[in-house]
């Protein structure tokens, strides 16, 4: 038996639990995330943006991962994420 056994025993005593289910946000939460991001304030989010904010996030991969985010809430495929579809995305994504 290694040394180190009986520590990893009780690892988990002092580490928070992680959130089974993320809290839904407000309206005017998610209005704020969005507006955050909208660096041009034209009431979308384009690649270049969702780009810069999964960069600001720390994300690997943030143009890929905007181009992704594109393909999956892009509902009317005009190559922008309105509010009313950031809003719609984020809804389905908390959902109980």
């Amino acid at each position: 038996m290694s040394p180190w056994t009986h520590h990893l025993k009780n690892i988990d005593k002092g580490c928070p639990k992680p959130l089974t289910s993320a809290s839904p946000l407000s309206e005017e939460q998610l209005n704020k995330i969005f507006n955050r991001y909208d660096t041009n304030g034209d009431g979308h989010l384009s690649w270049e943006e969702l780009k810069s904010a999964y960069n600001i996030l720390g994300m690997s991969f943030p143009g890929l991962r905007a181009l992704k985010a594109l393909c999956v809430a892009d509902e009317n495929r005009d190559g922008y994420i309105s509010q009313k579809e950031f809003i719609k995305l984020m809804r389905k994504k908390y959902r109980k």
